[in-house]
């Protein structure tokens, strides 16, 4: 299915400019915040469905952004209240990419202790067995594993 074709922020009118970074400001405020929720519920599924909209509207957001900062003259005709509004809008979203990234940070570490866990439980089963057996003999390998240890690699990479 083809998206209608995006018109340039240096194109538009300034009202139509604020207006739409107002929208796409809305909408990403929206999905963060639904984001951040179903992290919290440790809804993974849910979490993954939501990121190509998220993408779409961050990468139009942050074109439109990118534009305004550049030349600046794009939304100096509009009018002050709805550039009020798109100020207030911005604030918001910061606020809520901020739960964001705390909720995103949460989910990371419980990640992370859990491959711990199973990398250390993973390493403790193939260990050998230190000291010494019958007849001060050195203790046998454990053989909870015969066909050898399996692997396990932990990267703190996002």
């Amino acid at each position: 299915m083809n998206e209608p074709r995006r018109i340039a922020a240096e194109t538009l009118a300034p009202v139509d400019l604020v207006d739409r970074v107002l929208a796409l400001t809305a909408g990403l405020t929206e999905i963060v915040a639904r984001e951040t929720a179903l992290l919290r519920d440790r809804a993974q599924d849910e979490v993954a469905a939501l990121q190509p909209e998220k993408i779409r509207l961050a990468n139009e957001y942050a074109m439109d952004v990118q534009a305004i900062r550049t030349r600046k003259e794009l939304v100096d005709r509009a009018p002050a209240e709805r550039v009020s509004r798109l100020k207030s809008a911005m604030i918001e979203l910061d606020r809520a990419l901020a739960l964001n990234t705390e909720a995103l940070d949460a989910a990371k570490s419980v990640s992370e202790g859990l491959i711990r866990m199973v990398a250390d439980a993973m390493s403790e089963r193939v260990a050998p067995s230190l000291g010494y057996g019958r007849n001060a003999a050195p203790a046998a390998r454990r053989a909870s594993n015969p066909a050898g240890a399996g692997s396990l690699t932990l990267d703190s990479r996002v």
